[in-house]
């Protein structure tokens, strides 16, 4: 019943928006901004460029609203906005080029050390996020919607505008991605 209840709330809050309400707009922010943004961190590996997605993402939330039909939750609206908006940024990028002149002359250049278990945390947290980025977009998206933001497939497959069975593969195959690296470093056996 609390869902049900929650799903009015929402398209109330919804049609207040589209309305034009300031309020209704304030409390969208309030309610889905922290997740777009968790989700768009992950995306760009960035929290500047992160912030910077969530809030193109509302602008156009606000310009665009006519264009919600109802038919999907408002945050797979959001996250299927900023997938947009990351994905169109993505393409206008260059890649930076970086030069590798200098080399470590030897294995005694490189630190070693025993972590403690809260360095240990952090090295596996650098671990997974430089395994998630080693993924094309299209796999780290299906991935980071279902895995981090608890989306179902077909949701997923709504924010990509991808086929469900395209989602499920696509994550499938950025799980043994990730796997398979995150083996190699020796986390994941």
């Amino acid at each position: 019943m609390r869902a049900l209840k929650l799903k009015l709330d929402e398209r109330k809050l919804v049609w207040r928006f589209c309305a034009g309400d300031r309020q209704a707009f304030d409390e969208l922010f309030d309610r889905y901004a922290d997740r777009v943004l968790g989700f768009a961190i992950h995306l760009t590996r960035s929290r500047a460029d992160a912030e910077d997605l969530v809030q193109e993402a509302f602008v156009a939330a606000c310009t665009g609203y006519s264009a919600f039909q109802g038919r999907s939750s408002i945050l797979t609206w959001l996250l299927g906005i900023a997938v947009r908006r990351w994905r169109d940024r993505s393409r206008q990028q260059t890649p930076e080029m970086v030069s590798f002149d200098e080399e470590l002359d030897s294995d005694a250049d490189v630190l070693q050390f025993e972590p403690n278990p809260i360095e240990r945390q952090v090295i596996d947290s650098i671990s997974l996020a430089d395994a998630l980025g080693k993924l094309t977009p299209p796999f780290r998206e299906a991935l980071l919607l279902v895995a981090s933001q608890g989306l179902t497939y077909r949701e997923a497959a709504e924010v990509t505008g991808e086929p469900v069975r395209t989602v499920k593969w696509r994550v499938s195959r950025a799980m043994h991605s990730v796997r398979q690296s995150l083996n190699a470093t020796g986390i994941v056996a």
